[in-house]
């Protein structure tokens, strides 16, 4: 890596590391009994379960029928504004194109909303590089992680909480990024130790 894309990852909280050196998330000393070190290649069945849980929990207020309900109004708004507005879609698009386009726009991005957003699953799998071996060291010191070119150091309170389910631990940071952990990736005889450590340090919803 040159020194500005070494500079530029410093920056932005990653460190990287030629091949030959120690990972950055490395021992650094610690005890490797106190030390999960859990390798895997996330599967897509394990991200969208991770996802629908995550989204469980953002919709655990009740927003969901609100959403949808604001999308259909924007989209019957958006429907129907040339005919608001004393003209019809040809005209509108033939006279203030730059209008038309916004209503358009508008009128496409709720009904995708409305018909649950097709192909967002498929496009999470390739953004989530599903192909590239994943790294997660935990410890009482935080989170190390690794993924691919990208690395990075996470204290406990980089963290909001976790979830669990029979397959899957999910720890969501403080932003709108989670990891997940494949329970089946877990070293032999660790879930438990796993599971205390993960009690001990956020709050399970």
């Amino acid at each position: 890596m040159d020194g500005l894309a070494q500079k530029l990852a410093k920056e932005a909280g990653m460190v990287t590391s030629p091949a030959t050196a120690q990972s950055a998330n490395d021992l650094n000393g610690l005890d490797p009994r106190e030390v999960l070190d859990i390798r895997f290649f996330l599967r897509p069945e394990e991200l969208d379960e991770a996802s629908a849980v995550r989204k469980g929990t953002s919709n655990a207020g009740g927003n969901e029928p609100l959403r949808y309900l604001i999308c259909g109004m924007g989209a019957l708004i958006a429907g129907f504004m040339p005919y608001l507005t004393g003209t019809n879609w040809a005209a509108l698009w033939q006279r203030q194109p730059g209008p038309a386009i916004f209503w358009t726009g508008l009128l496409i991005l709720n009904v995708y909303v409305l018909l649950g957003q097709p192909g967002m699953k498929k496009l999470n799998h390739l953004a989530n590089r599903l192909d590239v071996e994943r790294r997660i060291c935990v410890s009482q010191r935080g989170v190390d992680i690794t993924h691919g070119q990208m690395q990075q150091r996470k204290s406990w309170n980089d963290f909001s909480f976790y979830q669990e389910t029979p397959t899957i631990f999910l720890l969501q940071t403080s932003g709108p990024s989670f990891w997940t952990l494949p329970k089946r990736a877990i070293p032999a005889g660790r879930e438990d130790q796993l599971q205390t450590l993960l009690k001990a340090k956020l709050q399970r919803r």
